[in-house]
């Protein structure tokens, strides 16, 4: 239950930040206006398609309150009512609105790293955005005001999220009507063929662009899971089979035990089957409320270690920072 509640809730967060196909232009450009048009166009005519909004991503750095942290810009089309990513649900302090160019919404742990909060200033500094005074380089730097925090629930996009609208992106990579990449979401029965969608659709697009799916970026990862909960079976298989060498040793020693008690029943005219049949039952008896304790003693474990919150998770390690359990009815 622990492991199958970890990658489910592994999958939603990382699909809830992230589209589910990725459309690059191949090499280290930019998707232009025109491309990222006729991109719409095609995927309006895919049935699986929910919806795409093509986006500005570039790394970039906040040196607030003598700090310095690495994070990652994401240019978004807030005002789309059907965005790709479920960024809107996940701002829970503050807006998602990015009315202003100055506005943006940060990841909770970036925000508690630089001691900062709704209302304050960020300086974001974009190395990529680079130039040259009489002075030597310099990197392109602004103050943005802090609107919403982003609370996703793992360590790796809380603490290294900034978003902005696309003009303020737009200004602050120097990148006029460019895009970095075009995200896709599907609908939920094509999840799972997300990585033979992207295929066939480079492939209809004569490969002009370089499509990826979360499959790509995330496999090695489920994949891995699958083979620990393997494991975490096996290791299970023992120990039951363990338990019944337990239960089985304990009915035989009772039987030596009661050597003389069964003399005296076979004297008093009892058979052998019925001897038989008192020593079944009460192995029955005994497994079934070692089995029937040890469910309800998982579950309530579970369950606890699913509601408390004094005992965490490394999110650096394992992307989430709290248990979580699923049952499988």
């Amino acid at each position: 239950a622990v492991f199958e509640g970890y990658e489910t809730v592994l999958k939603e967060k990382i699909l809830g930040v992230n589209s589910h196909i990725y459309i690059f232009k191949p090499g280290a450009g930019n998707l232009q206006k025109h491309e990222t048009d006729a991109l719409g166009t095609f995927f309006d005519k895919q049935k699986e398609v929910a919806s795409y909004s093509p986006v500005i991503v570039t790394p970039a750095m906040s040196t607030t309150n003598g700090k310095i942290n690495g994070c990652i810009l994401r240019g978004i089309d807030w005002q789309n009512e059907n965005l790709p990513t479920e960024y809107k649900s996940y701002v829970l302090s503050g807006t998602y609105k990015l009315d202003s160019e100055n506005d943006v919404v940060i990841g909770h742990r970036l925000a508690k790293e630089q001691n900062l909060a709704i209302g304050d200033s960020i300086k974001l500094i974009n190395p990529a955005n680079s130039g040259v005074s009489l002075t030597g380089l310099y990197s392109a730097r602004k103050y943005f005001t802090i609107v919403g925090l982003f609370t996703s629930g793992m360590f790796e996009y809380d603490s290294k999220y900034v978003f902005m609208n696309y003009s303020a992106a737009s200004e602050f990579c120097s990148n006029q009507e460019e895009f970095s990449m075009m995200e896709v979401k599907l609908k939920t029965e094509f999840l799972e063929s997300a990585d033979y969608l992207s295929y066939k659709w480079n492939h209809e697009l004569n490969n002009e662009y370089q499509l990826s799916s979360w499959i790509d970026f995330n496999g090695s990862l489920f994949s891995l899971l699958e083979l620990e909960k393997w494991v975490i079976f096996i290791i299970l298989c023992f120990l039951i089979l363990t338990a019944s060498f337990n239960v089985v040793s304990a009915v035989s020693a009772s039987i030596r035990d009661k050597r003389r008690d069964l003399g005296i029943l076979k004297a008093m005219g009892a058979s052998n089957m019925l001897l038989k049949k008192i020593f079944i039952g009460k192995t029955l008896i005994i497994a079934f409320f070692g089995i029937i304790s040890g469910q309800v003693i998982g579950i309530l474990l579970a369950v606890f270690f699913s509601k408390q919150t004094f005992f965490l998770l490394k999110g650096e390690v394992y992307f989430l920072d709290t248990i979580n359990v699923k049952f499988d009815g």
